[in-house]
């Protein structure tokens, strides 16, 4: 029995699911919770982590809820995400002739717009 009261092997699938819902993958998960240790959360998920299991499968369901210790990502507008994709494109350009460049930016444009609202769909989850 865990301190929340439930079974540790209850606790464990109820915690898998929550990744597989939201991450798909423990491996998706990890990746984007990098404050947590991958091996640590594999063991834990295992239900064969040496150390004290509450504290790592609360610190894993914090992960979960969102209210893990560093700061997430902050959401970036399609004007910061246009200044910087045009940065890193006009930085490696060959083009001799620059009467492309208009379209260039133009589509630039387009491109930070649907990263936007990627972004933005996924703000939900």
């Amino acid at each position: 029995m865990t301190k929340s009261g439930l079974p540790v092997k209850e606790r464990l699938e109820a915690i898998r699911a929550a990744i597989r819902v939201r991450y798909r993958t423990t491996h998706a998960f990890c990746r984007a919770n990098p404050e947590l240790k991958r091996a640590t959360v594999y063991l834990a998920l295992s239900g064969k982590y040496p150390g004290n299991f509450d504290r790592q499968a609360a610190k894993i369901e914090a992960a979960l809820a969102g209210k893990t210790g560093s700061a997430s990502p902050a959401l970036i507008t399609a004007q910061e995400a246009h200044a910087v994709l045009q940065g890193a494109k006009c930085a490696h350009c060959r083009r001799l002739d620059k009467r492309g460049c208009p379209e260039c930016r133009r589509q630039t444009e387009r491109e930070a717009q649907a990263l936007e609202e990627y972004l933005l769909s996924r703000e939900g989850l």
